[in-house]
């Protein structure tokens, strides 16, 4: 595969940068995820605020960039963050390429508009609860209700959606 763009994560330094107790975390969730024969889509990791979430999370997304890059055509960081300033910080801790641009936060009404300014190969996107998944949130970026257009998808242009704030 083309490997335009990437650069293959230095998994082990990567690695060698977590606690012990980090790195245990990274294998049992790179096992679970990936080799295990009963291997899941989903896995939370939870504990006290400040033992390194977010550097597990980097491990395991070296760990699985490794693992995936010669299987799959692109790989997508999906990261969900409680607020968009704490997504664009741990967004840059958690890009593993030298390409400051492979990581965005965005709306996810605003994911049509990003398309082709995405990686073929690796991206990493960010979202919040708040802007993307609260269906009373008023958007506040009124292009995004002109993506669908034409296509039916969304009100017409110059027409409030849904969720346009309320009077």
């Amino acid at each position: 595969m083309d490997n335009a763009g990437i650069g293959r994560p230095d998994t082990t330094r990567v690695l060698g940068t977590l606690k012990p107790f980090q790195r245990d975390t990274v294998e049992y969730v790179f096992q679970r995820m990936y080799t295990d024969e009963d291997c899941t889509k989903r896995f939370l990791v939870a504990d006290e605020v400040g033992l390194g979430k977010t550097l597990v999370a980097r491990g395991l997304i070296a760990r699985a960039i490794d693992h995936l890059e010669e299987r799959v055509d692109r790989i997508d960081i999906v990261y969900i963050c409680s607020n968009a300033d704490i997504a664009r910080q741990n967004l840059q801790r958690l890009n593993l390429t030298e390409d400051r641009d492979a990581a965005r936060v965005g709306r996810l009404t605003m994911l049509p508009a990003m398309l082709p300014k995405l990686d073929p190969r690796l991206n990493f996107v960010a979202f919040t609860p708040g802007t993307s998944f609260n269906p009373d949130f008023p958007l506040g970026i009124f292009k995004s209700w002109d993506l669908g257009w034409p296509g039916g998808i969304g009100p017409k242009p110059g027409e409030p959606g849904p969720f346009a704030p309320r009077q």
